[in-house]
């Protein structure tokens, strides 16, 4: 049962292009930010900021996910221990955060929804790309 599933989880992380995270979050990041520039100058800049907190949270969320994810999918022994910080960093810490940005700031959250989406394009475009330029096919 233990060598079975080493060898479906070393197949998975094989086959997983590493680096799409990384260059997901550069794009995000850098595109997300030269999106919010005409948002606060032809929409408002409350907007804008619910824009640019919103991706930012969900490449933070991103990040922990990842995190996690790594963690269960280990090959070796678990590091229980930094499991259950990265748990308790996710949970009450960035779902927290939420609330206050949309509660108690007041962020329109729309525009929170609107930048907490976009990683998932850029991920969604990327992958798209990737397909139609056939950079995964093996020759």
């Amino acid at each position: 049962m233990t060598e079975v599933r080493r060898n479906v989880v070393a197949a998975t992380w094989a086959s997983m292009d590493v680096d799409l995270l990384r260059r997901v979050r550069k794009t995000s990041i850098v595109l997300g930010l030269v999106m919010a520039v005409p948002v606060a100058f032809y929409i408002g800049w409350l907007q804008a900021t619910a824009w640019t907190a919103g991706w930012a949270w969900s490449l933070a969320n991103l990040a922990v996910t990842r995190s996690i994810v790594a963690r269960v999918l280990a090959d070796g022994p678990r590091d229980k221990k930094a499991l259950a910080m990265a748990l308790g960093v996710k949970f009450p810490v960035l779902y927290g955060a939420v609330a206050v940005m949309l509660a108690v700031l007041g962020l329109p959250a729309m525009w929170w929804m609107a930048g907490f989406s976009w990683p998932f394009f850029v991920a969604v475009m990327k992958s798209l790309g990737r397909i139609y330029l056939r950079l995964d096919e093996t020759s």
